[in-house]
């Protein structure tokens, strides 16, 4: 994989260190509450997920900013895969899940800088095509992610990106999802109804 520019976003667990000499963190707790349904693209639910909410930060040293999980809630899904989730400012958020069975817990930080690699195109005669569509990608390891099966790049000439995935960090997760080469974000309001279909799933 070569790399272009960077967009470094880092995970942050339910309870962030403390760093000496660093800026505080914002807050965003607040009595908003959100309910929602987490399945695959095929309409099947995923029960007995656990699901974080993340916040993407703007940070003056890195492009893109941080993905931050830690002081946000979390939630289980029910066997039809609906949750709901309490206690956040209103915003922008993401989803980062673990699938049952998964653990209840993610690590501090994940620098995901190589979600913004690019790879040799398999068609180096495609541009601005998204790769994949109708002969679906097999899993494949990229720096510490897999990016499952089904995935899809987008075509750049003699490279290729990630544009529509789901993304499993290590061997067990957390998994996120990337749309359009960008993490996965909605607006949760306060009452919001909110859908994420996992890509691969």
């Amino acid at each position: 994989m070569h790399h272009f520019w960077i967009r470094a976003v880092v995970l942050a667990a339910v309870v962030p260190a403390a760093c000496s000499g660093q800026q505080p963190k914002p807050s965003y707790k607040g009595d908003a509450s959100a309910s929602g349904v987490l399945a695959g693209r095929s309409g099947k639910p995923m029960g007995n997920a656990h699901v974080f909410l993340g916040k993407v930060e703007d940070d003056a040293d890195v492009l893109q900013g941080t993905l931050r999980l830690g002081g946000l809630p979390i939630a289980q899904t029910d066997a039809q895969g609906h949750f709901k989730i309490s206690g956040f400012s209103p915003g922008s958020y993401t989803l980062v899940y673990s699938p049952a069975g998964g653990s209840s817990i993610v690590p501090t930080e994940i620098s995901i800088k190589a979600l913004q690699a690019v790879t040799k195109s398999i068609l180096p005669q495609m541009n601005g095509v998204e790769i994949g569509l109708t002969q679906p990608l097999d899993e494949r390891k990229w720096s510490t992610f897999t990016l499952l099966k089904g995935h899809t790049f987008r075509g750049e000439g003699a490279n290729m990106k990630i544009w529509n995935a789901t993304l499993r960090r290590g061997a067990t997760g957390p998994y996120l999802e990337v749309r359009k080469g960008w993490i996965w974000q909605a607006d949760f309001k306060d009452k919001a109804e909110i859908k994420l279909e996992a890509w691969s799933f």
